[in-house]
């Protein structure tokens, strides 16, 4: 079995497919991060955390210009 599929014929449907699988898998993070952020009982914990969501909400601007 290779790569493609019925719905992946060519490399640039692989990559779009691939973005999407991205911009889905950080969507499900940001909704995820913040109750972490709450339940944290570590201080440099919850900043790490805190620094991620910011850089999630970064990469989710960055792919959505993929997309418009």
């Amino acid at each position: 079995m290779g790569i493609f599929s019925k719905d992946i014929k060519t490399m640039d449907d692989l990559l779009l497919h691939g973005l999407q699988d991205i911009y889905y898998a950080e969507l499900q993070i940001i909704k995820a991060l913040p109750t972490m952020i709450e339940k944290a009982t570590n201080r440099d914990l919850a900043t790490g955390l805190r620094n991620h969501l910011e850089e999630t909400k970064k990469q989710i601007e960055r792919l959505e210009k993929v997309f418009l």
